[in-house]
């Protein structure tokens, strides 16, 4: 594999849900890690996301191979990780409805049955009675709907710091409040980083940094073309029609909490740029959207809002490998809506790629070298 010793086999710059879940694999691997968060773990779109763990589909495209990667890994890894560190990660696991309407009726049923080709447990809702039966809080114009049994969902703030405290105990070393100013290159290698506390060098790195990927990619001279997406939500608390399970439709979806409280996202905001306030707009618009699809909601208790920013990319896809022109340096963002779900699958094929030597083929339609 050719990583020189230093103060660590490799380091992982950026402390969400993508490097916190690396850290662990690449640790387990028995590579020295060191991990550098420029904040607090877990304070980007790993603290605002809903943490749905949800079934895919082959409207994921590119994404398809590894959310289906990731999905199936979830339950040993949330096993996993609670009980090395006896951290309850807030798994949920109260099944997921996809709702759909007679447009895409086709598309939906063709996905059902690609799920049930590939062992899920999926059950066709067929009239708004059917949905009505599973969930009563939901009055929205669906028509028919996917029923996925073993979907779920995690607080993945929780989740993140649990893999970071798991891979400490692994051996990793995990530093907060360390942001990466520079990289240093020589000789086609990653040689070293700087931080406020000076330079160090490192035997390889891997960038994962969310949105704030990109601002390193000069020092690499790679275009790591990521973009910050503002997304709001809302949490709301003592609903008058209790939400039995995660719903997705009707521009939101509900996601039902174990202290009985429903998270609702989110807005797509593409002009915000690093700025995560809560707007009264974005408020207003979750509420308006809620109204839609399942009006009781907007009776219960406003308990919380927030916002998060997501890590998109120039053309919609993850950036996850090599960087072409360096023996010892990689990429793993730009996941945008789907973190959580691909956090799993992303980290455990990167991790076996950067062991290996040999790129994992689930990787392939996300390879930085495109952007070169």
């Amino acid at each position: 594999m050719g990583i020189g010793r230093s103060t660590a086999d490799i380091t992982i710059i950026g402390g969400g849900i993508i490097g916190c879940t690396l850290a662990w694999e690449l640790a387990g691997r028995g590579l020295t890690v060191e991990l550098l968060e420029r904040r607090e773990l877990a304070r980007e779109a790993s603290w605002a996301s809903a943490g749905i763990i949800s079934p895919p589909a082959p409207r994921y495209g590119k994404k398809l191979e590894l959310a289906l990667r990731s999905y199936r890994r979830y339950p040993s890894l949330i096993d996993e990780v609670e009980t090395a560190t006896g951290i309850d990660v807030g798994y949920v696991h109260t099944g997921e409805i996809e709702l759909g309407t007679e447009s895409n009726r086709a598309a939906l049923q063709d996905a059902i049955a690609w799920q049930r080709e590939n062992g899920m447990q999926v059950e066709w809702l067929d009239s708004p009675e059917d949905i009505g039966a599973r969930e009563p809080a939901i009055e929205a114009g669906a028509t028919c709907g996917i029923f996925a049994a073993e979907a779920g969902s995690v607080v993945l703030a929780r989740l993140t710091t649990a893999l970071a405290r798991a891979a400490t105990l692994r051996g990793a070393v995990v530093r907060e409040h360390t942001p990466v100013l520079d990289l240093t290159m020589s000789g086609g290698r990653v040689v070293g980083l700087r931080t406020f506390d000076g330079e160090r060098p490192v035997g390889a790195v891997v960038i994962a940094a969310g949105a704030w990927s990109r601002t390193l990619g000069d020092a690499l001279d790679l275009s790591i073309p990521t973009v910050p997406v503002r997304g709001q939500m809302l949490a709301i608390a003592d609903p008058p029609v209790p939400l039995r399970s995660v719903v997705a439709g009707g521009g939101l979806y509900l996601v039902p909490r174990a202290d009985g409280a429903v998270a609702v996202g989110a807005t797509e905001e593409h002009d915000a740029g690093f700025d995560s306030s809560v707007t009264p707009a974005g408020i207003a618009l979750l509420v308006e959207r809620i109204a839609g699809l399942a009006p009781s909601l907007n009776h219960g208790k406003l308990a919380a809002t927030w916002a998060g920013l997501r890590p998109g990319t120039a053309d919609g896809e993850a950036i996850i490998g090599r960087v072409p022109h360096l023996d010892n340096a990689w990429v793993a963002t730009g996941h945008f809506r789907s973190g959580a779900l691909l956090a799993a699958g992303t980290a455990e094929a990167l991790a076996e790629t950067i062991v290996s030597g040999a790129p994992d083929a689930v990787l392939a339609p996300f390879d930085p070298a495109r952007f070169a």
